[in-house]
């Protein structure tokens, strides 16, 4: 037997091209609206598990590691609201009924194009998620997980201009992957930089605005919030994001395995 587990995804994720997403035959993305004046964009996700202990956790591990892919590729963080279940008899009939919200209709979106620039964002999203859903779970138990987590906070933190908050949730990230032993910071540096540089510049440059970081970072810390730059933190943001994308991209998802080879460069 299966089950049909239905969530909620607050937040932009279906492009105007694209009403319903099929990103693998257990996992349906479909744009919806609400029947309610709620506000803001909506998508429902579906997803069939076989009927064993645990299965709601398994199928809210899929969707949430779509959701923090979606953040890394797109700068977007979309909410995932916890669901409900149902009996599903074949996965043929996966998204077909609704149980737990609806107060949504679905969209329907004529002419759907699939070659868009719209539709990249969330198409390269599925890609990574299919080239990755094999090792999901050790991803998300391991410190790259965390790391992507993180930036998913950053991610929802910048979008409501928190922007202390999205400080705080970028240095956990880089730590995360890069701090072991002290002195933390000056190791994070070097190996941050030499994990992402093009050239010997550019490393040099990352080094340093990593430097401003942390002591932007400590004075956040100690109560300052005010004269936070937005540009350097945009930057560092994308240091951030290019290390963890890097990181899936080699598979080394480990912290173990991520420092043994950027301390090989």
């Amino acid at each position: 037997m299966l089950k049909q587990v239905e969530f909620l995804l607050q937040g932009s994720l279906l492009p105007l091209t694209i009403g319903r997403l099929h990103v693998s035959p257990s996992f349906i993305i479909e744009d919806a609206t609400s029947k309610k004046d709620y506000g803001g964009p909506f998508a429902l996700a579906f997803v069939g598990v076989r009927d064993e202990p645990e299965f709601f956790r398994k199928a809210s591990s899929k969707v949430e590691f779509f959701v923090l892919l979606y953040a890394l590729i797109t700068g977007k963080a979309v909410t995932l609201t916890t669901g409900g279940s149902t009996p599903l008899s074949t996965l043929d009939n996966l998204g077909k009924n609704r149980i737990s919200f609806s107060s949504y209709r679905k969209v329907v979106h004529y002419g759907e194009d699939f070659q868009s620039m719209f539709s990249r964002p969330v198409l390269l999203t599925k890609e990574r998620f299919l080239q990755l859903e094999e090792d999901k779970n050790i991803i998300l138990d391991q410190y790259v997980g965390l790391a992507l987590l993180y930036y998913y906070y950053a991610t929802r933190a910048s979008r409501e201009r928190r922007v202390a908050e999205v400080v705080i949730d970028l240095a956990i990230a880089a730590e995360a992957l890069f701090s072991r032993e002290q002195p933390y910071t000056a190791h994070l540096k070097r190996r941050l930089s030499s994990f992402i540089a093009r050239d010997k510049f550019e490393r040099k440059e990352i080094e340093k605005k990593m430097g401003q970081f942390y002591r932007l970072r400590g004075t956040i810390v100690y109560g300052e919030r005010k004269g936070i730059p937005p540009a350097d933190v945009r930057r560092v943001s994308d240091y951030i994001r290019r290390a963890i994308d890097k990181a899936l991209s080699s598979k080394l998802y480990t912290k173990a395995q991520l420092i043994q080879e950027v301390d090989r460069i």
